[in-house]
C-alpha cells in the first residue's frame, strides 16, 4: 500500500486529550473510523476544546495522524465558516458538493524574484471538504506523478487515469494475486491517492462514509445531529439514546435481560456479533 499504517496502540492520546478528546471518546469511534485513521486518513468532524486563560474555547475539527522524528503527531483541520465556490461552473460545483475530486482551472498567485505578485491559471485537482468547508487543490503534475507510481504497481489503462479526473473510482486486481482493490483520489489523504482492499462500495464506505445518528462504544455514545457530533458518557445517556440502544440490540440479536431496575434495561451479549454496529453496543443502559 502507498502508506505506512498506524496502529491503535500508537495513538498519541496525550495530545488528543489536550484538545478535549479523551481516550474513551477516541476508542468509542466506529471501527471504520479507526481504519481510516490507521490508513492516514482523517477522522469525522469532532468537537474540540481548547484551554484559554479565560476558559475553554469550543470548536470542531478533523484530525489525522502523521509520523515525525519524535514519534506520531496529530494534524488538525478546523471547520471554516464558508467555502467560496463562485469561480466554478454549475457542473463543477455539483461534483464538489458531492465530495468528488475534479480537474479545474485555478488562479494561483506567484511571487517573482523582485517581490512582484502576479496571477495565472493552472490545471489542478480540486476537492471540497463538506464538513470543514475547506477547498484544497494540487497541480495536476503532482497527483499525476503519484498516479504514475500507482500505475506501475497496478497496470492501469489510459481510460482508468482519465476516470480520476471526473471523480471516478477504478477497481482492479493485484498483478500477482487475485485480490480486488479500488483506487480513488482524496486530496485530504497523505499523497492524494487512496487504495482500499475491496470494491467501489467498500472504498466509499471507508473514505466517504458519514457517522450514523447513534454510534455506541464501550464507555459511551457518539451522537450525530445534522452532521454535528457530540459524545455522551454511558452514565449520562438520555431516554432517546437508551431507546436507540435497545432498538440496535434487538436488531442485531444481542441478548436482553428483561429484568428492570432504576436504571432501565440491562443488556448482555449472547454471542459475539459480526456486524460492526452490533459489536459497538455498550454493555448496559
Amino acid at each position: 500500500m502507498p502508506y505506512k499504517p498506524f496502529h491503535r496502540e500508537e495513538y498519541p492520546l496525550d495530545i488528543l486529550s489536550e484538545f478535549g478528546l479523551t481516550e474513551e471518546m477516541i476508542y468509542d469511534l466506529p471501527d471504520y473510523v479507526h481504519e481510516r485513521l490507521e490508513s492516514g486518513l482523517k477522522s469525522p468532524l469532532l468537537p474540540i476544546s481548547i484551554r484559554q486563560p479565560f476558559g475553554l474555547t469550543h470548536c470542531y475539527a478533523k484530525f489525522c495522524l502523521t509520523e515525525t522524528e519524535d514519534g506520531i503527531d496529530v494534524l488538525f483541520s478546523p471547520k471554516l465558516k464558508e467555502a467560496d465556490l463562485s469561480s466554478f461552473t454549475d457542473k463543477e460545483r455539483s461534483l464538489l458538493l458531492a465530495g468528488k475530486v475534479i480537474v479545474s482551472d485555478i488562479e494561483e498567485t506567484l511571487l517573482s524574484a523582485d517581490g512582484e505578485e502576479s496571477t495565472q491559471k493552472i490545471k489542478a485537482f480540486v476537492q471540497l471538504d463538506r464538513d470543514t468547508n475547506g477547498v484544497v487543490y494540487s497541480p495536476t503534475q503532482i497527483i499525476g506523478r503519484n498516479l504514475m507510481n500507482i500505475n506501475n504497481e497496478f497496470d492501469l489503462t489510459p481510460e482508468d487515469i482519465l476516470r480520476f479526473q471526473h471523480g471516478g473510482l477504478v477497481t482492479t486486481t493485484f498483478l500477482d494475486r487475485d485480490e480486488r482493490i479500488t483506487i480513488g483520489l482524496d486530496l485530504f489523504s497523505e499523497n492524494g491517492v487512496v487504495v482500499v482492499a475491496g470494491d467501489a462500495s467498500r472504498w466509499e464506505k471507508m473514505v466517504r462514509r458519514q457517522m450514523p445518528e447513534y454510534s455506541f462504544g464501550n464507555d459511551g455514545c457518539w451522537v450525530n445531529r445534522g452532521g454535528v457530533l457530540s459524545y455522551v458518557p454511558e452514565n449520562e445517556f438520555t431516554q432517546d439514546i437508551c431507546d436507540a440502544l435497545l432498538r440496535q440490540a434487538q436488531r442485531y440479536g444481542v441478548g436482553i435481560d428483561e429484568q428492570r431496575d432504576s436504571d432501565g434495561y440491562s443488556l448482555q451479549r449472547s454471542y459475539l456479533p459480526s456486524n460492526e454496529e452490533a459489536r459497538q453496543l455498550t454493555r448496559s443502559c
